[in-house]
């Protein structure tokens, strides 16, 4: 069957770490993919409360591309009305949008995001661990 892989390149969420980004209530994320291993991007499983939120902001350099997994993302971008986001949708950020996430509805609302490059070194919270596997 091939060679065993490399275990250098083989992860589980089990031992990641796991924090609260700055701006952000009610939110857990794990970094699944960092700049240590490609400097392009960084991949993020990402975990917001209902009611929790990602508040306005933007990113000066980065894309984000978010991916949702389950719940309700109530997505605002720019000064155009929300749209509410459910599990299969796709949503692109190009860098200097403004934009809020809101967890709406009564599920936990868990999405991928990615962000191109990687974001810069941020003021991260480690948290408790809560992400099945843990």
């Amino acid at each position: 069957m091939g060679s065993e892989p490399s275990h250098k390149y083989i992860d589980h969420i089990g031992s990641m770490p796991e924090y609260a980004p700055p701006g952000h209530r009610g939110t857990v994320n794990v970094r699944l993919s960092d700049r240590s291993f490609c400097e392009n991007f960084e991949m993020v499983l990402g975990r917001i409360d209902p009611g929790g939120q990602a508040e306005r902001h933007h990113h000066n350099d980065e894309h984000q591309a978010i991916y949702v997994l389950s719940g309700c993302a109530r997505v605002t971008l720019a000064e155009e009305p929300p749209v509410d986001c459910g599990p299969g949708s796709v949503i692109n950020i190009p860098p200097n949008l403004d934009h809020h996430v809101l967890s709406a509805g009564s599920d936990t609302l868990e999405m991928i995001i990615i962000y191109s490059p990687p974001l810069p070194i941020r003021d991260d919270v480690v948290v408790d661990k809560i992400f099945p596997g843990k």
